[in-house]
């Protein structure tokens, strides 16, 4: 028995000092106790390899809306592989021609190392992840956005939007589950398809825009802005700015503007472009209050109106 205990110790010994023992020609205990102890003390763990690691990243993105209970996702199953790199160098003589001393051409030799990398997959790994919301309220433009992500032995939650500062909980390993709270409310973007342009004209020099509000009643008690920027239409020229001007109301059902050239901010001369009197609207809009932020929102181009 105390045989077997000393090679065992001697095997460890010789694999941590990469010393080589011949049990055929008998064992010197003592030297191999000396030469280890020379090496480092430091032990090999189950993720450290020779050469570099990576591990491809393998994600999946959760969505939810509004909803009067709690939401739980699919179960997904996330996988991610290792690929470890191995390099070996040779060394190889290269030779070149140099003139000498002599004048006469000459051979110098050198010995130079030569790398050579190649990739092999090592270990691999797989997570079923879910994610569960509790019960909160989100307006019916707004939406939760989450992303889970398994890297390695790691998986990751990433909040890309969302209505609530949540704190998150997880349970489970294999089998994963991300449980969000939700906390104080977050603004988020207003829809953009909340306004919408319902008419634009033109009649003895002044302008009338109407827009309606599809959540007028959501954003009752709130303001919200809008924009404009008049044109004018030119044929094989760059079109003509006007100016623009700005509009706050009460959130409403529909909003009415009306206005000539003169109310504009910014407005320049008449152009002397001698073709039609073609105008349109370049228009946006923005909320105002603790609903959802104040960002603009773009909504492109009306119709072209002539004046008569």
């Amino acid at each position: 028995m105390k045989r077997i205990l000393i090679a065992a110790v001697l095997l460890g010994f010789a694999a941590a000092a990469k010393a080589e023992i011949n049990f055929d020609q008998g064992v010197d205990v003592k030297a191999a106790l000396e030469q280890a102890s020379e090496k480092s003390a430091d032990l090999p763990v189950a993720d450290r390899y020779i050469g570099h690691s990576r591990y491809t990243r393998d994600c999946v993105r959760f969505g939810f809306g509004p909803s009067d209970t709690e939401q739980l996702s699919e179960k997904v199953w996330l996988r991610s592989q290792e690929y470890i790199e191995d390099c070996h160098t040779n060394y190889v003589q290269q030779c070149h021609t140099v003139t000498g001393a002599n004048g006469q051409p000459q051979q110098v030799c050198s010995t130079v190392p030569q790398t050579h990398c190649w990739e092999r997959p090592g270990q691999s790994w797989r997570e079923a992840v879910q994610v569960k919301v509790e019960t909160r309220k989100l307006f019916p433009w707004e939406r939760d956005s989450f992303e889970v992500c398994l890297e390695g032995p790691w998986s990751r939650f990433y909040v890309n939007q969302a209505a609530y500062k949540y704190s998150v909980g997880k349970t489970g390993n294999y089998e994963t589950l991300y449980t969000l709270t939700p906390g104080k409310k977050v603004a988020m973007d207003p829809d953009k398809n909340g306004l919408e342009a319902v008419e634009f004209s033109l009649e003895k020099g002044e302008y009338t825009f109407k827009v309606n509000d599809k959540w007028a009643k959501e954003y009752a008690g709130e303001k919200v802005a809008i924009k404009v920027d008049l044109y004018r239409q030119i044929s094989f020229w760059p079109d003509s700015y006007k100016g623009e001007k700005e509009f706050v109301f009460d959130a409403a059902n529909g909003y009415e503007m009306t206005f000539t050239e003169k109310d504009l901010q910014k407005a320049v001369a008449d152009d002397n472009y001698r073709g039609p009197k073609k105008f349109y609207l370049k228009w946006g809009f923005k909320r105002l209050g603790a609903i959802s932020t104040d960002d603009f929102v773009k909504k492109g181009e009306t119709e072209a109106v002539e004046a008569k």
